[in-house]
């Protein structure tokens, strides 16, 4: 299963694909053509779209067509690999990824990799001889501890994804890319916003999600919407509810008390606080695990 430091970036860019271009402007020094609008692409990377050859992500810039009516032109096609280790197989999709997906669109098609750190980086920007020197290909790479810390508000909600993983990065080497955090996911929507907050508490270890709760609880920061409290208040009771639920089957083990499957789970899927309280209890006369539910 892919790991969370996998998964991050690639989402980002699915909710908003014009982070894509944003990080291959980080690393290249060729700029970016004129372009209007950022999509998500199909992954598929060759004509039979063998399952191998899928790509983690690709974005489409285009811009309007020159008639000023039809179909957007595509100008620019960032194929965006996450890659955390070295891995050789890598040099014979990366090129067929690029190759088959400029035939498919006809238009520029550029490799970013995004990588942990400079080590992993080094051998993912290693020029790819695909045979004979006659034609080389060059991946273009950005290590994302090389992203910039994001510590204005300002340029937080401007650009919440890029202060995102900016803060995954460098939470540690500096506070403010977490105070920046606040208010960017307090400027989203809903829905957006219950979503990169659970992408952030996900991410980020254990002292840097107390950071943001004593900012939340102590009032550090003013919240628009009660999200970032909501969103610690409902992680505060999923952990006690499962706590008061490894309660009541620790007691009953420890009692000797087999517990059937049926049983198991519906004590650890139990949410109610109250409810577990009174299975605690019962716990410690119940002959069987059944009767807890009597």
């Amino acid at each position: 299963m892919p790991s969370l430091e996998y998964e991050l970036p690639l989402d980002l860019i699915r909710h908003f694909p014009a982070l894509a271009p944003c990080l291959l402007e980080h690393v290249s020094a060729t700029p970016l053509p004129e372009f209007t609008r950022a999509r998500c692409d199909s992954g598929d990377a060759a004509t039979t779209a063998p399952p191998e050859l899928r790509a983690d992500s690709v974005v489409v810039l285009e811009r309007p067509p020159d008639s000023g009516a039809g179909a957007p032109v595509p100008v620019l096609v960032i194929v965006v690999e996450c890659q955390r280790r070295p891995d050789e197989r890598k040099r014979f999709s990366w090129p067929a990824y690029v190759a088959n997906l400029r035939a498919r669109l006809e238009c520029p098609t550029v490799l970013l990799v995004l990588s942990p750190n400079r080590t992993v980086a080094e051998w993912c920007a290693a020029p790819i001889d695909l045979g004979w020197g006659s034609l080389v290909h060059r991946p273009v790479v950005l290590p994302l501890t090389d992203l910039a810390p994001v510590t204005d508000p300002g340029q937080a909600c401007a650009e919440p994804e890029l202060a995102i993983l900016a803060a995954i990065v460098h939470h540690a080497s500096d506070p403010a890319v977490l105070d920046a955090l606040l208010p960017a996911i307090d400027s989203l929507d809903p829905a957006k916003g219950t979503l990169y907050a659970d992408y952030v508490l996900a991410a980020l270890p254990a002292a840097a999600r107390k950071y943001l709760e004593d900012a939340v609880t102590t009032g550090t920061y003013e919240f628009k919407s009660d999200l970032f409290g909501r969103v610690f208040a409902e992680g505060k009771a999923e952990g006690r509810a499962e706590g008061e639920a490894n309660s009541v089957l620790l007691i009953l083990e420890t009692r000797g008390i087999t517990v059937p499957d049926h049983v198991r789970h519906r004590i650890t899927s139990c949410t109610d606080l109250d409810q577990l309280a009174t299975w605690v209890r019962r716990a410690l006369t119940v002959t069987t695990a059944e009767e807890l539910f009597s």
